[in-house]
């Protein structure tokens, strides 16, 4: 029942990546916890690669894409607060 928070787990493709250009979220805080196989996360200015038991916390809104790497599946889980559709963005 509560809202204020999404949780997603995403079972991603050896090649599944969230697009090419830098986008956001409209959420203050997102975390990205790798479970299994090897996500990048690229931003502006960096890119940081994640390993299983890895997780990223970083402002929903600095522009930011991801990638699954090393050419197997990822099982990833993203936390997102608040929850896009909360009304508290």
């Amino acid at each position: 029942s509560e809202q204020r928070v999404q949780l997603l787990r995403s079972e991603l493709a050896a090649d599944a990546h969230g697009g090419r250009e830098l986008y956001t979220i409209n959420g203050d805080v997102e975390v990205l916890h790798v479970v299994s196989g090897r996500v990048a996360v690229r931003f502006a200015d960096r890119t940081v690669s994640l390993s299983p038991g890895d997780a990223l916390t970083f402002p929903g809104r600095e522009p930011h894409t991801w990638e699954v790497e090393g050419g197997s599946p990822a099982v990833v889980l993203w936390v997102i607060v608040p929850a896009p559709w909360s009304g508290s963005a």
